[in-house]
């Protein structure tokens, strides 16, 4: 993994890793950096590894320079290959996982022989949004290196399917794990802090990113201001994109409306007093802060993108809407304007909540370790 920065994917590790079996399992967890809002949650059990302790200044300089030469696929594969090859030394492993695309499966890449299996995870559309040929010359040598896994893990059955449209890997590797939800330590959790509301609430988190698109949240609460409706949106999350939004949030006049609160650890008892959920992303795997949503009982209103769109089952379990402004516009005005819906959507997700069962997922995902 990259680090263990605030992401869903990260947080997803963490709960597997709480929830592992030290008694049968000995786990070693790397890192490009050691460092994260996750970094102190990873049990005492796990051996930590990294390339550096903490991300500089100095790291996004070099590797800024490197891109702009057209030179970091070069020092990835010759200086990272040489050093996480130096730093396994002569170590095996029965298992080499790469929990994410891009970075952590082209590192795996390096060390595929040190493993009897080796598993990678995919946990978004990469049909949609191929972000990770940004760490390979192109798609034959990411298909290449997905070739090499004995199984290739996927967080959502549309997200697999997605994927064969883009490889066609074979499909006795491909099987489908949904991301570890530990439902009851959610609710438990979303009590343990009082949180007051001044108004009605939409309430958003994640990543403050591009992927996620909050421009879409901010031009939608811009044109729900101007019809006349009077709510909250809450921002849960940090991100590179933090300061242009601010500045988005300030052109449109939304700074007594719009509030950026930061990361929060955990971000449900935000959640749990919030009168709507509001995803705006332009791609997803199976979206764990909708999960979580569904979990607290708080109704959800998503882009149908894949991960939500079977999540919430066509609509049956939260509103999706296209992603257009116009459709995402209108979906958060029907929300708004129709208390039984909510209730409706509210009661339903909570019935959607059962399938996240902890000790099924955790047998799944022994079962596949071997």
């Amino acid at each position: 993994m990259p680090s263990l920065a605030g992401g869903g994917t990260e947080k997803v590790l963490i709960d597997i890793l709480q929830n592992m079996d030290f008694e049968h399992y000995d786990v070693s967890l790397f890192l490009e950096f050691g460092e994260g809002v996750y970094i102190n949650d990873v049990p005492v059990e796990v051996e930590v590894l990294s390339f550096y302790n903490r991300h500089t200044i100095w790291h996004d300089r070099l590797f800024r320079l490197l891109r702009t030469l057209h030179l970091y696929l070069c020092f990835h594969s010759l200086i990272y290959g040489f050093l996480f090859r130096r730093l396994l030394g002569k170590r095996k492993f029965d298992v080499i996982l790469s929990f994410m695309e891009g970075n952590a499966l082209k590192l795996h890449s390096y060390v595929t022989d040190k493993a009897k299996k080796n598993l990678s995870w995919v946990h978004i559309d990469l049909k949609q949004k191929h972000w990770s040929l940004d760490f390979f010359r192109n798609e034959k040598e990411e298909f290449s290196t997905y070739q090499k896994m004995d199984k290739v893990v996927f967080v959502s059955e549309d997200v697999k399917r997605r994927f064969l449209e883009l490889y066609a890997i074979q499909s006795e590797k491909c099987t489908v794990i949904y991301n570890l939800i530990d439902k009851n330590a959610i609710q438990q959790s979303a009590v343990s802090e009082r949180i007051e509301k001044r108004k009605f609430t939409i309430c958003m988190v994640g990543r403050l990113n591009k992927q996620k698109r909050y421009d879409r949240a901010l031009r939608v609460t811009k044109r729900l201001k101007d019809a006349g409706y009077d709510f909250d949106l809450w921002i849960i999350g940090e991100g590179s994109l933090e300061e242009p939004l601010k500045a988005m949030s300030n052109e449109y006049g939304l700074n007594e409306c719009v509030h950026f609160l930061g990361f929060k650890k955990p971000s449900y008892s935000y959640m749990k007093v919030a009168d709507l959920y509001l995803n705006t992303s332009e791609a997803e795997g199976f979206s764990l802060v909708n999960c979580e949503a569904l979990c607290l009982g708080l109704p959800v209103i998503s882009t149908a993108t894949s991960g939500p769109t079977e999540l919430l089952n066509h609509s049956q379990y939260g509103l999706l809407v296209p992603e257009k402004e116009e459709d995402i516009y209108i979906g958060v005005k029907r929300m708004i304007d129709d208390a039984n819906l909510r209730e409706e959507y509210s009661k339903k997700g909570i019935q959607r909540a059962e399938m996240f069962n902890v000790p099924n997922t955790m047998t799944q995902i022994y079962k596949i370790l071997g």
